[in-house]
């Protein structure tokens, strides 16, 4: 059976893999919208978590989602087999484990964790707040990989040392672009590597003590009908104990099958063969303790609060620039999983994973920095590859209308304005049809005393849709003369 669980690994990881590394600029087609080879929304397909967080929290649920429900239905025969077959962060864990130190998990109980954890999140997204996305396995390796890896093969790919091929494969199969750059990738980064790392204090502990899909997996595996089980004849060696990587006591007695990640370990291992998967009705026990898992309401609804309590009123932070097709503020919070995805696709680093922007509600959701890139006219990638629809996918004609923001002079630094000097940079950028930036004619005077006509750069607020490609390319490089806030059409949305 280990056999088949590692090929069953192998696979899966595979195609998980390559699902992500799909989900870049088709290059092969030639049409006025950008279209990717594929999309990492499938990955979430099957992730029972999220679809159960995004509708309690919204009310809705994306179609993509039922495809989870035969993994829930297998669960329910075979037992938690997604955490030791299919999960492709349960599989990085795995491998990392294999270098760890053993260590009696099963003693500290550590193994309830993950069901206050699951309790909490329930509980959370009752409130309209899904932070689902911050522990859900697939949403934080989507998100390691985009935020931290993906920026660091950028980093090799800038070494002049390799190969014209070997650059060649990086871009058109790994990268899909030349720059990945995220002001949020050592926090993440740190984030990723220490669930990597506590696998090395204890086997395989984010699957055994934290996961809250794996705690989701756990409540219906309790009632699957096949489990393994151990006979009378058992020799007491302990083998079992110590090859198990759920942190169970096989040679014990009970053996839970709401913590079985039916890896096999312990019946290859056995020397008396009493070790035996099949066919058996009797329930496994969870044993949550009552008072544990009232203080896991209760923590949810203290969290409510506390969270509720510092979100700051989006239309007055002017740094809260949302993707195009981004659902109104409320809404977006309640449905984006935090899962990297849009930031990976985004062609010219634009999107950037928040910090504060949005409070602590909002950490890692995607927001636009125009100081890191700019929102390209023709591209809705965004929309494509949102799992949850928190991003909606636009068609390209009302992505190009979509607006994000508004852009603003800063006539201190402005060149025209501020020495005399022609610069046309912004309007040339400018994408809209008609342009949101033209030239006025006018006359300043010089430090020397001068009169100068000039031709003054003017913003229309109706057209402009923020896209920040005239800050970014900005001459004035170190605080560019124009900059973009989030306030729509500047300011005049609404106002009659």
């Amino acid at each position: 059976m280990k056999s088949f669980r590692v090929i069953s690994q192998s696979i899966f990881f595979i195609i998980f893999i390559y699902i992500f590394l799909s989900a870049i600029i088709d290059s092969g087609i030639y049409s006025e919208s950008l279209v990717l080879k594929g999309g990492i929304k499938y990955i979430f397909a099957v992730d029972p978590l999220v679809a159960l967080t995004t509708l309690l929290s919204t009310y809705r649920l994306e179609t993509i989602f039922l495809w989870s429900i035969p993994f829930l239905l297998f669960t329910g025969v075979m037992g938690r087999f997604f955490c030791g077959w299919v999960c492709p962060m349960g599989t990085l864990n795995h491998i990392v484990s294999m270098f760890s130190k053993k260590v009696d998990t099963y003693r500290y109980d550590l193994h309830k964790l993950k069901y206050y954890l699951f309790i909490l999140l329930v509980t959370l997204s009752l409130f309209g707040i899904n932070f689902s996305g911050y522990l859900d396995p697939l949403s934080i390796l989507v998100k390691g990989l985009s935020i931290f890896i993906l920026p660091i093969v950028s980093q090799i790919y800038d070494v002049n040392i390799f190969p014209e091929v070997f650059k060649n494969f990086l871009f058109y199969n790994v990268m899909g672009r030349e720059r990945f750059y995220y002001h949020q990738s050592m926090f993440v980064g740190l984030f990723f590597l220490f669930i990597l790392g506590m696998n090395l204090y204890y086997k395989r502990f984010w699957c055994v003590a934290l996961c809250p899909l794996g705690a989701l997996y756990g409540f219906i595996a309790k009632f699957s009908m096949f489990k393994i089980r151990r006979y009378n004849g058992c020799s007491g060696c302990q083998r079992c104990d110590r090859a198990c990587y759920a942190g169970q006591k096989p040679s014990m007695g009970e053996i839970k099958s709401s913590e079985c990640m039916l890896l096999f370990d312990c019946l290859r291992q056995c020397p008396t063969g009493v070790l035996k998967y099949e066919k058996s009705l009797p329930y496994s026990k969870i044993d949550l303790e009552k008072r544990s898992s009232i203080h896991a309401l209760m923590s949810g609804f203290i969290a409510v609060l506390l969270i509720k309590s510092g979100r700051k009123d989006p239309m007055r932070n002017e740094h809260l620039i949302r993707p195009p097709g981004a659902l109104v503020e409320s809404e977006f919070l309640s449905t984006c999983i935090r899962c990297g995805g849009c930031m990976k696709v985004c062609p010219e680093n634009f999107l950037q994973p928040a910090f504060l922007q949005a409070g602590l509600e909002g950490l890692w959701t995607p927001v636009g920095d125009p100081n890191y890139g700019y929102c390209l006219y023709n591209c809705n990638l965004c929309g494509q590859i949102c799992p949850t629809g928190a991003i909606k996918n636009l068609p390209l004609a009302d992505k190009k209308r979509f607006v994000i923001g508004t852009a603003y002079f800063d006539k201190d630094r402005c060149l025209p304005y501020a020495f005399g000097i022609n610069c046309m940079v912004c309007e040339e950028h400018c994408p809209t049809a008609p342009k949101a930036i033209v030239f006025e004619v006018g006359e300043i005077t010089t430090i020397d005393g001068l009169k100068k006509k000039v031709h003054l750069p003017k913003i229309k607020p109706d057209l402009c849709i923020g896209c920040g490609i005239c800050q970014y390319k900005c001459p004035i490089t170190d605080k560019p003369a124009i900059y973009i806030t989030a306030v729509k059409k500047g300011g005049t949305m609404g106002v009659q």
